[in-house]
């Protein structure tokens, strides 16, 4: 089972293209430093509602609202995110060796996409490029109105799965929260994906780590 964002997709790039396109139909010139901005009050948003404090519906405006208010920016966020979305589901940039490794995986073992993010963003972004059809399982929080951590979005996934014995299942991903915390307390086994080589401050650890996604291969030859 796939995270989506930082692990196969690089959320990162399409991101900061889609967001600076946006503002300059305002005649706003990006620079430097200005996604960062974004990206680390996004981070907050979407932390937020991992913890349950703020709903989708809110946290796709909010972002918005709270970088403009940072940037002193009177630009509308409602009209923004939905300009925002459609671009980011055009570009579906890969995490390097992402290709090669689903399509290693293939026909070796189920194969499941398991994302927070947005529908109209991954549902667009799969069929661009073809993935829809290389998952035997596709769950978007937004279309079942739970999301990772939580035990409901894992037992969905469960069941959508055939309920396997928990032990067989191996989710791959880069939050620790949402992906590695999130699977171990439902029971799955767990690899984090950790290209920037980042401490772990979880108490229970994942059960594996990874640097580049061709590792996994190593991990399924044992």
């Amino acid at each position: 089972m796939f995270d989506a964002d930082h692990t196969l997709f690089d959320f990162d790039k399409a991101s900061e293209e889609s967001l600076s396109e946006v503002l300059s139909e305002h005649g706003i010139e990006w620079s430097e430093g200005m996604y960062g901005d974004y990206k680390r009050i996004n981070m907050q948003c979407w932390t937020e509602h991992e913890q349950g404090l703020i709903n989708r519906d809110t946290l796709v405006y909010e972002r918005f609202k709270r970088y403009f208010d940072f940037m002193r920016l009177d630009l509308d966020p409602v009209s923004t995110q939905k300009k925002y979305l459609k671009g980011l589901g055009t570009k579906p940039y890969l995490m390097p060796g992402a290709e090669e490794m689903l399509s290693w995986l293939k026909g070796r073992t189920r194969l499941g996409y398991i994302t927070n993010g947005m529908t109209e963003v991954q549902r667009v972004r799969l069929q661009c490029i073809g993935w829809e059809l290389k998952f035997d399982v596709i769950v978007i929080a937004g279309e079942i109105g739970v999301s990772k951590p939580h035990y409901d979005y894992f037992n969905h996934v469960h069941q959508e799965i055939g309920g396997p014995a928990k032990s067989e299942v191996l989710v791959v991903g880069d939050s620790l929260s949402a992906d590695i915390e999130g699977a171990a307390m439902f029971g799955y086994h767990t690899c984090w994906y950790n290209p920037g080589d980042d401490l772990c401050h979880l108490s229970q650890g994942p059960d594996y780590t990874i640097a580049h996604l061709n590792e996994i291969k190593e991990l399924i030859l044992g």
